[in-house]
């Protein structure tokens, strides 16, 4: 009995994840709809023409009551660093966020900080730049001294 009323609880519990997991997805999945959508040129995405576009690229209904939502522009409002939605009312559209944030989530750590940080350590590291730093040192004493 334990079994089987901790298998009956155990899918109620992954339906939240579940909806949290959707809510990724589908944000996802909006900023690839919204990546086509600009390489044609289009500019912002009315937000009510989300829906049928996502169904368009996807061929799967945009479900945001299955990731708890019930909202698209409250939905999209809480992913600010991957879209913007700007307007409101019917003239709300939706574009890719145009923040810094872009960047950085495309690969901060390999791009922008650890690429230019990250190369002149490596480079200290395994030239001789520490051992030439001695050598002038021994230079630079003789001449004194002589």
């Amino acid at each position: 009995d334990g079994a089987a009323v901790a298998g009956g609880e155990e899918p109620k519990k992954p339906r939240g994840e579940d909806a949290d997991t959707l809510a990724k997805m589908l944000v996802q999945g909006v900023v690839r709809v919204l990546h086509n959508w600009q390489k044609e040129g289009k500019g912002p995405l009315p937000v009510a023409s989300l829906e049928e576009e996502f169904k368009a690229l996807w061929k799967v209904p945009f479900e945001l009551h299955k990731a708890g939502e019930s909202d698209a522009i409250s939905f999209l409002k809480k992913w600010p660093n991957k879209v913007e939605v700007i307007g409101e009312g019917s003239a709300t559209v939706v574009q890719l966020a145009k923040k810094p944030s872009e960047k950085a989530k495309a690969a901060p750590p390999a791009a922008s900080p650890a690429a230019k940080p990250g190369a002149p350590p490596p480079a200290a590291k395994a030239s001789p730049p520490v051992a030439t730093p001695p050598a002038a040192a021994a230079a630079a004493a003789p001449a004194p001294a002589a």
